[in-house]
């Protein structure tokens, strides 16, 4: 009886791991939009260091739970604006090379994001969105 409940357990076990595992998706996904809801407010009233962390967080919960590409870079390159307008150019810098990568993983254009990074090299200077 004992040998046949642990064949049972060893059964079951991946089918609730799989479960607890698309519940945890389902979470940072949740938790990405709300983020960047966050961050459209913080933006909206000028607080570009706030706006730039709330992108940046929903980023990093979209790429946790496997958010499409497209999403993922259109979130960095919203992050890499904030950052640029909080005269952060080191993060604006990553977020919109992040961004091009995503972009090109998704087959979506990263125009935007080239530029933006472009006139960040050329020394533009900081405190407005690019």
């Amino acid at each position: 009886m004992s040998t046949l409940m642990s064949f049972r357990t060893c059964l079951v076990l991946p089918f609730v791991l799989m479960a607890l595992g698309a519940c945890a998706t389902q979470i940072e996904l949740r938790t990405a939009a709300q983020q960047e809801q966050f961050a459209r407010e913080a933006a909206s009233q000028g607080d570009w260091a706030q706006a730039m962390r709330n992108y940046a967080d929903a980023a990093g919960n979209a790429e946790l739970g496997h958010g499409d590409f497209a999403w993922q870079a259109r979130l960095h390159h919203e992050a890499g604006r904030a950052a640029s307008a909080a005269c952060r150019d080191d993060a604006a810098a990553f977020h919109f090379s992040r961004a091009i990568a995503l972009a090109k993983k998704s087959g979506q254009s990263s125009a935007l994001s080239d530029k933006a990074l472009e006139s960040l090299q050329a020394g533009k200077p900081c405190g407005f969105p690019r």
